[in-house]
């Protein structure tokens, strides 16, 4: 098989008919469904899913609705596109630009969700969808690096770097929102915010 060349941080799923680029390590995947599980959001916005390899994990064992954007779904792989045909009641895949009106009607007025930004323009995405969470919301993001975390199984020399201490000012500086405890996220290139009113 081996469609896919192996990447330091990146993981590789293999199903009976494909690889999938996951584009997490497994301790990340790991991090975040802990995480998703012990706060019970009614929606998960994946912005940016890629070949789907995260979906085609988190879709099936999280009990609330999961929305996957991606703006070219020609690049997801068959088997994702089939967990989100199976899972029709608790999934939808929109494939959309995450910066269109559209998308952002969608997502406004969904109550109590986490939107996770991983798509190509995450910085943009973060400052992006901020004007759409409620009291309680939070969002979250891939790919970040301060230049002194540490991350799991990835050497410095290796962390994707898309996200940096500049781009997330937007919500360090605003009172309404409240980082999440860096704890939750140790040894990750996760980040996040809670919007507290």
């Amino acid at each position: 098989m081996n469609r896919l060349e192996k990447i330091i941080g990146v993981e590789i799923i293999k199903t009976g008919n494909d690889e999938i680029r996951l584009g997490h390590s497994w301790h990340e995947v790991r991090v975040l469904m802990k995480f998703i599980k012990e706060q019970r959001p009614k929606h998960f916005i994946e912005v940016g899913i890629h070949e789907g390899g995260l979906s085609y994990l988190l879709v099936p064992k999280l009990l609330c609705y999961y929305t996957g954007i991606e703006i070219d779904c020609n690049i997801i792989r068959r088997d994702v596109i089939d967990i989100y045909e199976q899972y029709i009641h608790t999934a939808a895949l929109i494939c959309l630009d995450c910066f269109s009106d559209v998308v952002y009607d969608i997502i406004k007025p969904l109550e109590n969700k986490i939107i996770y930004c991983d798509g190509g323009h995450k910085a943009q995405e973060i400052a992006y969808f901020k004007s759409l969470l409620s009291a309680g919301d939070i969002i979250m993001c891939h790919d970040f690096y301060d230049g002194t975390r540490e991350v799991r199984n990835v050497p410095k020399e290796n962390i994707s770097i898309e996200v940096t201490a500049n781009d997330i000012q937007l919500y360090e500086k605003d009172v309404e929102f409240r980082r999440l405890p860096e704890e939750i996220f140790n040894e990750t290139r996760i980040i996040g915010w809670r919007k507290m009113a």
